[in-house]
């Protein structure tokens, strides 16, 4: 068995994920032909920075999407290889535009077309989730969203309100009449991923790479999920197929096979892990972490930057999980605290 595990939010709403930055690291390493296995974790609380994906390559433990794709390199795995300076720069400037735009029109048709939540979204993570996750993730995911759209106004009233049923005359109609304006951004972002590819294979010609990966990762989320308002997936089979086709290629090629799956290592340093076995060392590291004088005097150690973040962010993961269970104790009426004079 492979020493190396991603740790990834499963399969969901026909897509390899249900989160973008999950399916860009697996097909990151499909696409490099890297020898790895799978764990449907499930819930961003595995790792101990809060954030999945999580990578465990040996001993050593990396979070997050751009830490992993760093590590890889390091160690010469690299997506880009094939490009010259100038492909490596557009590349970093529509892997931007990419997970910004298409990150947000996402979350609005997820999280603010309130249709979409509570029929297709809060379900599907009521399904993969376990208690009381199932209950807690899908409102904080809600809160996360709204609070990343409120750069853009959204409002949103009585999306369903005299709205053709039938799925073209209904975008018709919306397109008439202006509603809403992240349809013209999602038209937007489209175009220019769709004129960067023209009549290519891939982004940068016959071979693939790092940012076809993300753009597959992300434009699967708007494509393939069958959702109450299937908008996104209309606009990109009816006005941009090349895009659509492109996605089917992509997935085609490297998510064909499922890929092996394997069990939770026994080491992970998950927030819960580190809490249940050693609830004195998890408060002696926060208590720790308002010390930041330590981590210069304590040469001895000598952790890159890499480890110290790491550590930082496992910390406030660590106490913003425990703040948010016993908030959610008290607020359900599991433990009740009663004051006497």
């Amino acid at each position: 068995m492979s020493s190396v595990q991603l740790y990834v939010w499963s399969p969901a709403l026909d897509a390899p994920s249900i989160d973008p930055k999950c399916i860009v690291a697996e097909a990151y390493l499909r696409m490099l032909n890297k020898p790895y296995t799978v764990v449907h974790s499930n819930d961003p609380q595995t790792s101990p920075t809060g954030e999945l994906p999580l990578l465990k390559d040996g001993a050593v433990w990396i979070a997050g999407l751009d830490r992993i794709i760093a590590h890889l390199t390091k160690k010469g795995i690299n997506g880009n290889s094939n490009l010259n300076p100038e492909q490596k720069a557009d590349s970093l400037a529509y892997n931007s535009l990419v997970q910004e735009k298409l990150y947000d029109i996402m979350l609005f048709t997820w999280y603010a077309d309130m249709t979409n939540f509570v029929k297709s979204i809060r379900p599907i993570y009521g399904q993969i989730l376990s208690f009381p996750s199932r209950y807690l993730v899908p409102i904080q995911l809600k809160k996360n969203a709204q609070a990343r759209l409120a750069k853009y106004n959204i409002e949103i009233i009585g999306d369903d309100v005299e709205l053709p049923q039938n799925e073209v005359e209904e975008m018709k109609e919306l397109q008439r009449t202006g509603w809403h304006h992240m349809y013209q951004l999602a038209r937007d972002t489209y175009g220019t991923l769709d004129k960067k590819l023209g009549d290519q294979k891939y982004m940068f010609g016959d071979e693939p790479s790092t940012l076809d990966c993300v753009v597959f990762g992300y434009l699967a989320l708007h494509l393939y999920p069958n959702l109450a308002h299937r908008r996104l997936q209309h606009i990109l089979k009816q006005e941009y197929p090349r895009l659509a086709q492109y996605c089917d290629r992509f997935k085609d090629t490297y998510f064909a096979e499922d890929q092996t799956l394997s069990s939770p290592a026994a080491d992970i340093p998950s927030t819960w892990s580190t809490l249940l076995s050693n609830p004195r060392s998890f408060f002696s590291v926060v208590k720790d972490e308002f010390k930041p004088e330590d981590l210069s005097q304590n040469k001895e150690k000598k952790k890159s930057d890499e480890e110290i973040d790491f550590e930082r962010k496992r910390v406030w993961s660590i106490a913003g999980g425990v703040t948010f269970l016993f908030a959610y104790v008290i607020f359900n009426g599991i433990v009740s605290v009663e004051l006497e004079d």
